[in-house]
Parts: structure tokens; sequence; C-alpha cells
């Protein structure tokens, strides 16, 4: 079977194809624009995008959108990391959270799933860490240099390329592997 990726980030398409291997899914990359709608749900953001990739195209698609959490800033950023990635620095964003007891965060993986003429659907996967006050690293984006996955002892920008392969081919895929076995 084959799925196309809509993303123009070759790293996003190396870990679905990764993710999906050992289903014998096939992914293809899939570079083009599609509308981001402003939404507070990371999902929606999802399902919006990759159903309007799979009317443009014809093709079954899937698309990833990340959000990110933060308890002590009542879960901001939300679906809105992209735009504060590019906004702010690593010392800017952690002086939003800086002497606060409570550190604790979270990624949001949508991905959403859609047949041309049908209802896009989400699989969804939530990462649990906690930020660092100092970035780390210089792999992957300015939040990545400053949270630690559970289970991890460095930031996402610190983790080599096969322990980022490992942590982002996660329960999503495998959600979408098994809801199309299933059919």
């Amino acid at each position: 079977m084959k799925i196309y990726l809509v993303t123009g980030n070759p790293k996003k398409v190396e870990i679905a194809k990764f993710a999906l291997a050992k289903y014998k899914i096939d992914v293809e990359q899939l570079d083009m624009d599609t509308p981001e709608i402003q939404s507070s749900e990371t999902e929606e953001v999802a399902k919006y995008s990759v159903k309007y990739a799979a009317e443009e195209t014809g093709k079954t698609v899937i698309k990833g959108d990340f959000g990110m959490g933060i308890d002590v800033l009542n879960g901001f950023p939300g679906p809105f990391v992209k735009y504060i990635n590019k906004w702010l620095s690593a010392e800017q964003f952690s002086s939003l959270y800086k002497d606060r007891n409570d550190l604790k965060a979270y990624f949001i993986d949508a991905l959403g799933y859609c047949e041309p003429g049908k209802e896009a659907i989400c699989f969804t996967t939530i990462t649990y860490g906690e930020l660092t006050e100092k970035p780390a690293g210089d792999n992957g984006n300015m939040v990545d240099s400053l949270f630690i996955p559970n289970g991890f002892s460095k930031t996402i920008a610190q983790l080599s390329k096969e322990e980022t392969l490992k942590l982002w081919a996660n329960d999503r895929y495998d959600q979408l592997a098994k809801y199309l076995s299933s059919r």
C-alpha cells in the first residue's frame, strides 16, 4: 500500500518510512502547501490540512501536525509551536516559564489521514517530558533544545539520529497501521 505524506521536511518523511516499513506501507513525499486553520486543537489543524490535500491531489494522504503544551502556561503554545519557533529564541521562550517550579510539558503528535472523497481522521500520541531553563543541542528546532522527553536524560536536540527516529516513529503510526489493516 502507498500513502503520500504531505510535508516539505525530508526528516518527517524518513520518520514515517521508518515507522511504517514494518507494516509494508510505502510512504512517498508530497511537497505541497495546505491551508492551516487557526484552532486551539492540534488534531483539528491536522484533519483540515489532510482533507484539503486529499481533495486537491486525489491521493490517500497523511500529514502530521505538532503541538506543545506547558502545564504552568495553561497548555500554551498548543498548535502554535511552529510560530513560536519562528518568533522567539530559546532564551526568550524559556523566560516565559523561568522561575516556575513545575516544568512539565508535552508534545501532541497528530497524524491526519484522508482518502479522496472521505472524511479525515486523526491518530494522536502525546509525548510527556519536562523543560529545561537553558537550551541544549543543535539538532531540531528551538523547542527541541528545551524539551527532555520522559525516559531520556537529554533534550530532543541532543538526541542521535537513531534516538530521534525511535522517539518520533511513535504510536500514531501504529494506530494508523492498525486502522488500515482492520478495513
